[in-house]
């Protein structure tokens, strides 16, 4: 149905039924989808209507799906970035929201769009201690790695967060990020070795990969000639608690000897 308005809204813009209809769907319709497709064609086709923006804001306050106000955030972030009242909607929308979908693409278009704002780093930093929702900080730790590496605190918390975060989603975030943006740091080597030993991951509590696994990925990958590479891989393949990680030492001790 999602893809019904959109070929409406493109194939028969000039038509006078074509806006009206929109609207009605905007405000009315039961199907997150429908609203969700309407709110955007709006927003790309008729951003000069008098009523485009006064509905956005609107939905963004008021409709009760967070996947409708979460694109309707990113359509007026993107549209109508010198509207007075856009960055004051994605600073509100990130402090009180109660799905964590707003949150994460206002935090998004606040980080991506208002770097310089005196708020934004405050924000972000907020988010990722104190957010409740792991898709909401592991979003605002890749903006902060991305937008304020120089930060002098960005590198303190990243390495705060590896060694001492409750979420395992959080900690492996932060260790992909460090890993990319401190990749020629001589201090790298023994962090991730440290993560591989002995971060507490739970297989059972994620769906993601073991925490473990990626550090020695890592560790593979840019060290293969370190001389306590092999010595890890060869431990991790034999006690490592998670059989998917000793599974994948394995495999990689066995082409590490073939090539070495």
């Amino acid at each position: 149905r999602g893809t019904a308005v959109k070929e409406l809204a493109k194939g028969w813009k000039q038509n006078p039924d074509t806006l009206p209809l929109l609207k009605q769907l905007i405000q009315s319709d039961d199907h997150w989808v429908i609203r969700c497709a309407a709110l955007q064609e709006l927003a790309q086709g008729w951003k000069e209507d008098p009523d485009t923006l006064p509905l956005l804001k609107q939905r963004i306050q008021s409709d009760d799906d967070g996947f409708v106000r979460g694109a309707t955030v990113e359509g007026l972030a993107r549209g109508w970035k010198q509207d007075p009242d856009t960055l004051p909607l994605l600073k509100q929308r990130i402090q009180s929201d109660d799905d964590g979908y707003v949150r994460r693409a206002a935090l998004q278009e606040l980080a991506q769009g208002w770097k310089e704002d005196p708020d934004t780093l405050p924000l972000l930093k907020q988010r990722i201690q104190f957010d409740d929702d792991g898709y909401v900080r592991r979003a605002a730790i890749e903006e902060l790695a991305k937008g304020w590496k120089e930060n002098p605190d960005t590198l303190p918390l990243l390495k705060q967060l590896i060694q001492s975060d409750d979420d395992g989603s959080v900690r492996r975030a932060a260790l992909q990020e460090l890993a990319k943006g401190w990749k020629e740091d001589p201090w790298l080597f023994e962090l991730l070795y440290n993560c591989t030993i002995n971060d507490p991951f739970q297989p059972d509590k994620y769906r993601e990969e073991n925490i473990r696994q990626t550090a020695l990925k890592i560790i593979i990958k840019r060290y293969p000639d370190h001389p306590k590479t092999l010595t890890l891989l060869r431990d991790r393949a034999e006690n490592d608690a998670d059989e998917k990680v000793r599974e994948f030492a394995q495999k990689k001790l066995k082409q590490f000897t073939q090539n070495h």
